[in-house]
């Protein structure tokens, strides 16, 4: 199954118009400041980049000295934004599988994210860092962001969200907003690696993907659960009461993302990977309000 088809763009973009008419900004955008002298000031020169505006450029110093250098003016914000996405084997559980829509999603947010002329960074993690792209700046980069996504397989051993963003912020250098995509399924607890974001500087957003089949313990009877990620089996015998233990811990797991993000005033987003991709992808391009403040409304659960 081909994950970008050739009316992919269009459409992101499309959607992206939708979002802002209803004055909502994407899940990456940074928090809106004050900028002094309304942004046409310029007040000095910087190396040019692929996909800088090319109206910016300086062709007086060109011509002079062989070189190009964009324009920076007052109230530029060079902002660096980053995507951290789950590529352990539990994403690729669901119909269609949550690392599908994962994808879709990062796809979106990035396209709108160089469509600004941000930097952005991508990189996939499972046990660790397994995968990533150098800085990206500009719409010409686009492809090189579809055919990455495209061509990322579900990897590694089981999720340690900790380990991985260490090392996300030992090869980054400048802090922005990351956007973190995963079910969250990590034996660890994912607060550790989403504090450690935190204490970097940078600023987390939450899209934790979701089957609704999961909050469900399936079939009651003899049976063998198997971790997709460990690759260990246990024969178990589910009972209606060991089914409604579950649900409750299914539920509480729920509970503690949403109350974690309200807590520290992270935007936190739940979708079902069987939702609607449109409505899915207004969510995380039309983000509505402040992003460093958390309303409930930003959060919402959908069970089978």
């Amino acid at each position: 199954m081909t994950l970008f088809d050739s009316r992919l763009l269009a459409r992101f973009q499309c959607l992206s118009l939708m979002a802002r008419q209803v004055g909502g900004r994407s899940l990456l955008a940074a928090p809106k400041r004050k900028l002094p002298a309304g942004g046409t000031e310029v007040t000095g020169l910087r190396d040019y980049s692929p996909g800088d505006d090319i109206r910016h450029i300086d062709w007086r110093w060109a011509a002079r000295r062989d070189e190009l250098l964009t324009k920076v003016f007052a109230g530029d914000v060079d902002l660096h934004a980053y995507i951290l996405l789950d590529c352990s084997p539990s994403m690729g559980l669901g119909r269609p599988p949550k690392f599908h829509l994962a994808r879709r999603i990062a796809a979106a947010l990035g396209y709108v994210s160089l469509l600004n002329l941000d930097r952005l960074g991508v990189a996939a993690f499972a046990g660790g860092m397994v995968a990533g792209l150098p800085m990206l700046r500009g719409q010409t980069r686009t492809a090189t962001l579809l055919n990455f996504l495209e061509h990322l397989p579900l990897q590694g051993a089981q999720t340690d969200l900790e380990r991985s963003a260490d090392a996300f912020c030992r090869c980054r250098q400048r802090p922005g907003p990351v956007v973190v995509l995963s079910d969250l399924y990590d034996r660890r607890g994912f607060r550790r690696g989403l504090d450690l974001l935190l204490d970097r500087g940078y600023e987390p957003r939450v899209v934790q993907i979701v089957d609704p089949r999961e909050a469900d313990a399936g079939t009651l009877g003899n049976v063998e659960l198997v971790d997709v990620e460990s690759g260990t089996g246990r024969e178990v015998t589910i009972t209606e009461r060991a089914g409604a233990r579950y649900r409750t811990l299914y539920a509480e797991f729920q509970d503690s993302v949403r109350q974690y993000c309200a807590e520290r005033h992270i935007v936190g987003l739940q979708v079902a990977c069987d939702a609607s991709e449109d409505e899915t992808l207004l969510r995380v391009l039309g983000l509505r309000g402040e992003l460093h403040r958390t309303p409930p409304a930003h959060y919402s659960s959908r069970s089978a």
